[in-house]
């Protein structure tokens, strides 16, 4: 595959975008970038600063001095702000819960697009998020989005909440991702939805080796058949 190009994995919370991305990534010697980081990381700043996530115009002057480090390789994407490495804390619940706030912002959105897109600049990238292969890279080579049911995704988001320290219960982790559900698809503002051209993988029953296996022959298929004009 020497011609490096940008894969877009889009996808509700928990359906496995990070999992696949880092996997693809690896496997075929890209960067992988972790949109949803971004937004976790505003989140996390507006946190930091004591700025309001859900104040639109508060959280807009943040950001005219908001510039983390971000670092996008084979093995991770990191975000660091002043040298310190804010990656493991922005999978927290109280994270988690202002990034659902500042990602319905049209000028926070304006800002992680801008990122993002200054990162496809140099070429192989596996970027997973929302509206990736429909908003910010609809013209990216290879898109996919992944489902999966919701107490599988409850399931696997609550184990991630409890590696990172959080002590939430299922029914709740449920409903904060149903509530999330809701928001992503019906905000004015890129609702996420299955891209155009995009492949489509129920992951609810697959294992990530599975997922990421499917994922290459896909992949692999959509090359060769651009490279024979079909």
């Amino acid at each position: 595959m020497g011609h490096q190009i940008t894969i877009t994995i889009d996808g509700p919370a928990g359906v496995g975008k990070s999992t696949l991305g880092r996997r693809l990534a690896q496997a075929l010697g890209y960067r992988y970038v972790d949109s949803g980081a971004l937004y976790r990381a505003v989140a996390w700043q507006a946190q930091n600063v004591q700025v309001d996530p859900g104040d639109p115009d508060a959280v807009a002057r943040m950001l005219a001095d908001f510039q983390p480090r971000v670092t996008a390789a084979t093995q991770g994407f990191q975000v660091a702000v002043e040298g310190w490495d804010i990656t493991p804390e922005l999978r927290t619940p109280a994270v988690t819960a202002g990034s659902s706030l500042v990602a319905t912002q049209p000028r926070v959105r304006e800002w992680v697009n801008q990122t993002l897109r200054q990162l496809a600049r140099e070429g192989g990238m596996v970027a997973e998020g929302r509206d990736l292969g429909s908003v910010v890279f609809p013209d990216a080579a290879v898109k996919f989005y992944l489902d999966a049911d919701l107490n599988t995704r409850a399931s696997r988001r609550q184990r991630e909440w409890q590696a990172s320290g959080g002590d939430t219960d299922l029914a709740g982790t449920q409903n904060t991702i149903a509530a999330r559900d809701r928001q992503d698809s019906t905000r004015m503002v890129a609702p996420l939805t299955v891209p155009q051209g995009a492949h489509y993988l129920d992951t609810t029953n697959l294992q990530p080796d599975e997922v990421a296996t499917q994922c290459l022959a896909l992949i692999r298929q959509d090359l060769e058949a651009r490279a024979i004009g079909i």
